[in-house]
């Protein structure tokens, strides 16, 4: 196993050529297609650059960075020899996705989104001046999720600004609260002092679902989870619904509606083995637990100069009412409906 100072040598050695994208704060991501092009995200606008990386240097540093992370986000580990395998993990603020030549026959790829230091991730001031909501919305999620004390899903594609919104809100929690916070990458920066911050570490064993367990034995005001992927659902689920009035998690969805539909399939799939609950059940346990979607979209907008950006924004907040043969029931709070 490579220790991390061994490992970001590796990344500065092979990645030599994008250091200056690494260290360039407007820089959100580099993403490396299989001919070795890369190309960088800056202020929401995917750019082309000049820059080829060779194969042999992509392949050097995704295997070191898969074998830091003890192995691929499929179980496969990479070894000599191997002709394919894929890889997801973060290292020293960055995160990697990849996928070795086999995979995209034309050559290894490599995508690296970076993340702010926590003193950089902006609050919702910052969030209502780049246009992301509105100041009254702003308020509205503070009221819903911090003094209200509704469990929430934010729901939105990659790079859609589900954690980024949830961290600003966050910002807010009252400096009495105990917060139980579950990542597997260091993304969120709360400023709560009475905290503990599990990394998720599936190398070892400590994936998502066995620190929610730990963490139900702990005496937590709300659970924070950076983001349910699928057998740590049940275990979260039933978290919420112990008591854990207030927590949070995110989700990969479409919309508000496909949320929950998501969130549905990613239960059943997580029920431990033996235990089957019918369609009906599950979705009456699942609006038993969570009160509150936030979606957030990233829709391309034509600029002046005729280039292509990309803007976040919140396009859905629903309150989660239940369940009526077989279909959930949202109140829409934003944006209103057209009757009222």
């Amino acid at each position: 196993m490579f220790n991390e100072h061994t490992l970001q040598g590796i990344i500065r050695d092979t990645l030599q050529v994008i250091a200056h994208l690494m260290e360039d704060k407007l820089v959100t991501e580099i993403m490396v297609i299989g001919s070795g092009r890369v190309f960088v995200e800056r202020k929401g606008i995917i750019e082309r650059t000049d820059i080829e990386i060779l194969e042999n240097d992509r392949r050097l540093a995704l295997t070191a960075v898969a074998k830091h992370s003890g192995g691929t986000s499929s179980g496969i580990d990479i070894r000599e020899g191997t002709e394919s395998a894929v890889i997801s993990t973060s290292v020293g603020g960055l995160r990697f996705a990849g996928a070795i030549k086999g995979v995209d026959s034309s050559g290894t790829t490599l995508t690296i989104r970076k993340h702010l230091e926590p003193e950089e991730r902006p609050d919702l001031d910052q969030l209502i001046a780049w246009g992301m909501l509105s100041h009254g919305l702003a308020e509205k999620l503070v009221e819903l999720i911090i003094y209200k004390r509704m469990n929430c899903v934010f729901a939105g594609p990659t790079s859609g600004g589900k954690t980024t919104l949830a961290n600003a809100i966050l910002m807010r929690l009252p400096a009495h609260e105990r917060i139980g916070l579950i990542e597997d990458a260091r993304e969120m920066a709360l400023k709560v002092e009475h905290k503990n911050c599990y990394l998720a570490s599936p190398q070892t064993g400590l994936t998502a679902k066995v620190l929610v367990k730990q963490a139900m034995r702990e005496r937590y005001d709300r659970l924070i989870l950076s983001e349910t992927r699928g057998d740590d659902t049940f275990d979260l689920l039933r978290a919420l619904s112990s008591g854990h009035n207030g927590s949070v998690t995110t989700l990969h969805a479409s919309s508000a509606m496909g949320a929950l539909s998501t969130l549905e399939l990613l239960f059943q799939m997580s029920l431990p083995p033996g235990v089957q609950m019918s369609p009906a059940a599950a979705q009456g346990y699942i609006t038993s637990c969570i009160n509150l979607i936030v979606f957030c979209s990233r829709p391309y907008e034509r600029q002046p100069d005729g280039t292509e950006k990309s803007s976040r924004r919140v396009s859905e907040v629903a309150i989660v009412k239940g369940v009526k043969d077989g279909a959930y029931q949202l109140e829409y709070i934003f944006p209103k409906p057209d009757h009222e």
